[in-house]
């Protein structure tokens, strides 16, 4: 019995690990970035980017405003950039985002 238990255990632990995402976000247009928390002048949340370029959502979902999350995004800059007290970095159309 000790045995079977044996073989079976890490067949079952191996069978259940979850599958990692092999999508190619850069390909699809994608770019890596960070949710900040910034505390400057009511800001809220912005997105930095791997460059270190900020940028400010126009809408960001709560499930999506966490400190230091991980995301990969796509947006567009807004031709006509609305006038705010943040001035982090550029007002920006969420097209797409997706964690880590």
């Amino acid at each position: 019995m000790k045995n079977i238990l044996l073989i079976i255990f890490p067949i079952l632990l191996f069978a259940c690990k979850a599958k990692k995402d092999t999508t190619d976000y850069v390909a699809l247009g994608y770019e890596k970035a960070t949710i900040i928390k910034y505390e400057v002048e009511s800001c809220g949340y912005i997105i930095q980017l791997e460059n270190e370029n900020k940028l400010m959502p126009d809408k960001l979902d709560d499930s999506f405003k966490k400190d230091q999350l991980k995301v990969w995004i796509k947006y567009e800059i807004l031709k006509k950039q609305p006038m705010s007290t943040c001035m982090a970095g550029k007002v920006v159309k969420m097209l797409d985002i997706k964690r880590q």
